[in-house]
């Protein structure tokens, strides 16, 4: 009988992220950058002004899909570019679309690798103040 390896399975973690913000816009913003804080874990820091600036456009099939669309597209692109993204402009949102500007830095190293942003776990609510939103990150 030939004697074979076991490898466990990575270990996956669910982390509730919930922001609020005065307007849809703002909140979109806040989810972008309370994902980059649980990423550093650390306040954010100065994103410099010589920092790449990448466009975004998205669409999705609703508001809360476009949530955790838009927070799919940062961690992809924070995984493929190696950064963490410090500075987030949502220039235009709609119920399903979205149009942003993102800056990101270079961290020597990232403390909370997030793997991806759950669609089911995606809520957004309004009330008198403005807006709450939370997503499910898988980490």
């Amino acid at each position: 009988m030939e004697q074979g390896t076991v490898h466990p399975a990575p270990q996956t973690h669910e982390i509730e992220l919930r922001v609020e913000g005065t307007g849809l816009p703002a909140l979109f913003e806040e989810a972008g950058y309370a994902l980059a804080e649980l990423m550093l874990g650390a306040a954010l820091p100065e994103t410099p002004e010589r920092a790449e600036e990448e466009q975004l456009v998205l669409q999705s099939a609703d508001i809360e899909a476009l949530l955790a669309h838009w927070l799919n597209e940062l961690i992809s692109r924070s995984q493929v570019k190696q950064r963490v993204y410090t500075s987030v402009v949502v220039d235009t949102l709609s119920e399903r679309g979205l149009r942003a500007r993102i800056r990101g830095i270079q961290p020597p190293a990232v403390r909370t690798v997030v793997r991806a942003a759950s669609f089911r776990g995606a809520r957004i609510r309004e009330h008198d103040d403005g807006f709450t939103a939370s997503a499910v990150l898988y980490v």
